[in-house]
């Protein structure tokens, strides 16, 4: 058999990670579309809402974030539960959830005290505008808000994942999207009258499409009977005090994994953007295109740790690397696919983001970034996939907030510092850093899976 041939196959008989792959990257997607929204929206206002609205959704995202970490590492416990099957891993997943739930829940009220109050102080970290860090507070104090409905949606959605029935949170979150396009175009620009409202309008626009995701889910699941719905607050004095540390552990150690690779990200784009108004609009455009493109990746990474988790609950080591290594392979090639059709509509894609008849300075830069950008996808289907969908997935959790703080703090962050304000790099080639952050990301990774220290069955140890 030829290795074409043998790839073909496995990619074809991967079905299972398409299958839960496909859904968790399309609710990624239309997660992310909420900010691309925002900021197509606005892009007809004025290149100033971008940059708000550009940094605003920087601040927003590692919060959401951290919620996310605490759901994908409550979601890996749970499929570790669900791989152990019977009464006893069905209970254990339940209370996996409500775990998650609580943490998550404590979480929003911590940061909706940061967005609320503090809109500005935390706008000043990214910029020197008075008028980007008026507009994008203006933007952030609704959004504290949809923290608390994000909260129960994520959790919610990480048992469902677990349980292999990711395509009932993508279908609310589809209504979702849909919802907020339609009155970001009211509350906006001012249709039917109301008052044309700007960025304020894009912030409770979203609000109001939260809310309603958040009680369509809640209501489904109950109007269907399912096994989440029996889920009641009066539930939490009833959690064991181990089952919370053994979730709780991994869960706020891929939540602080998750902040730390997304503050890593925001500080990196603000090293880069804090004197130059023209790149920091060129990557509030480039930041969209790219979570877009990176949400298949991250649905496979997602899919990936559900399998690799139901194995190792299972512990059905024999089978653990083959899955491993059909995941690694899916994710390469889909990576690869994802570069390409990047490249191939870098143009049109751009141009969504302007509307000015003769090129500015910041259009032009983001085309000279969009190739390093586009390639950096293939290197990070490996890392993401190593890190969320293998070593995490397997209990390892604290050697990958490990390798992320060493790749991002120690590495990459202190050699943007000194290139951009001391040797003045042109942001091509400080851009580029990215490419070596996750080369070294993939290097670290594949020594720790080929170790075999990796895999720890978390469910087993659960009451």
């Amino acid at each position: 058999m030829s290795k074409s041939h043998a790839l073909s196959s496995r990619l074809l008989a991967n079905g299972p990670l398409f299958a839960l792959a496909l859904p968790v990257a399309l609710q990624t997607a239309v997660f992310s579309s909420k900010s691309v929204v925002d900021t197509l929206m606005l892009g007809g206002i004025g290149e100033l809402e971008i940059a708000a609205v550009g940094l605003a959704a920087k601040a927003q995202m590692i919060i959401s974030f951290f919620i996310i970490g605490l759901s994908i590492g409550g979601g890996q416990v749970a499929a570790q539960c669900f791989g152990e099957k019977g009464a006893s891993g069905e209970k254990k997943l339940l209370n996996t959830v409500l775990i998650t739930l609580l943490l998550s829940l404590v979480t929003a009220a911590c940061f909706f005290v940061l967005l609320f109050i503090f809109p500005e102080a935390l706008m000043a970290l990214g910029t020197q505008s008075p008028d980007v860090i008026a507009k994008g507070a203006d933007y952030l104090k609704p959004i504290a808000f949809t923290l608390f409905c994000f909260a129960v949606t994520s959790s919610l959605a990480c048992g469902l994942r677990a349980m292999h029935q990711p395509g009932i949170a993508t279908k609310v979150s589809l209504i979702g999207v849909v919802l907020n396009l339609f009155l970001n175009w009211v509350l906006i620009f001012g249709h039917w009258g109301m008052p044309a409202m700007g960025i304020k309008g894009a912030a409770i626009g979203t609000l109001i499409s939260a809310v309603v995701e958040c009680l369509l889910l809640i209501g489904y699941l109950k109007l269907t009977k399912h096994p989440l719905a029996i889920i009641r607050p009066a539930q939490f004095i009833t959690l064991k005090v181990s089952d919370i540390q053994i979730v709780g552990k991994l869960s706020i150690t891929a939540a602080i994994n998750s902040v730390v690779w997304a503050a890593g990200l925001f500080a990196f784009h603000a090293i880069l953007g804090y004197s130059d108004a023209d790149l920091l609009v060129a990557l509030s455009v480039l930041a969209p295109i790219e979570a877009l493109a990176m949400s298949l990746l991250i649905g496979l990474a997602t899919a990936g740790s559900i399998l690799v988790g139901n194995k190792v609950g299972a512990e059905q080591q024999g089978e653990l690397s083959d899955t491993v290594r059909a995941n690694l392979i899916t994710s390469l090639v889909v990576g690869i696919c994802s570069a390409v059709l990047l490249i191939v509509f870098k143009a049109p894609l751009v141009s969504l983001f302007f509307h000015n008849e003769v090129p500015s300075n910041a259009e032009a830069l983001a085309l000279t970034l969009y190739d390093i950008m586009a390639f950096s996808l293939v290197i990070k289907s490996l890392s993401m996939m190593l890190i969320v969908g293998v070593l995490r997935a397997g209990g390892d959790a604290s050697f990958c907030l490990f390798t992320d703080i060493f790749a991002q703090w120690i590495v990459l962050l202190p050699c943007a510092f000194l290139l951009t304000h001391w040797l003045q790099w042109p942001a091509v080639y400080l851009f580029g850093l990215v490419l070596v952050e996750e080369s070294l990301k993939l290097v670290v990774c594949l020594w720790r899976l080929k170790s075999g220290r990796w895999i720890r069955n978390l469910a087993a140890a659960m009451s």
